[in-house]
């Protein structure tokens, strides 16, 4: 084991991504195969470099997502104090809606499903 140079770490490590790249392909194309799946394989994704290692996380759309509801919050607040209206919607509207009470609704519209037969 002392005798195992960088060299060979690289070589290994190159082996290692080539044969996941190689399974990922033959997934992919039996998944377009058996369910007519159409999905690009891993290397033909934008972004996608040798250096990048498998099983990385994909990016995150909560700062995205955080922001969206921050502006939201902001705009209803807005509307609230200058009693501005939006479509004829109001600050007051939006409130009472967002806490309402939809659990009985929701118990009626459940028991109308018609029950699986067992």
């Amino acid at each position: 084991m002392g005798d195992t140079t960088m060299e060979k770490k690289l070589r290994l490590v190159k082996q290692i991504r080539t044969r996941y790249n190689t399974d990922q392909y033959d997934l992919s194309n039996r998944e377009r195969i058996l369910y007519g799946r159409v999905s690009r394989p891993a290397e033909a994704l934008p972004g996608r470099e040798e250096e990048d290692v498998p099983g990385q996380a994909p990016a995150s759309t909560f700062s995205l997502r955080l922001l969206a509801a921050v502006l939201l919050l902001a705009a209803v607040i807005a509307m609230d104090r200058n009693g501005i209206q939006a479509a004829g919607i109001t600050a007051e509207g939006i409130f009472q809606a967002i806490s309402a009470d939809y659990v009985g609704q929701i118990e009626a519209w459940a028991s109308q499903m018609p029950q699986p037969s067992r």
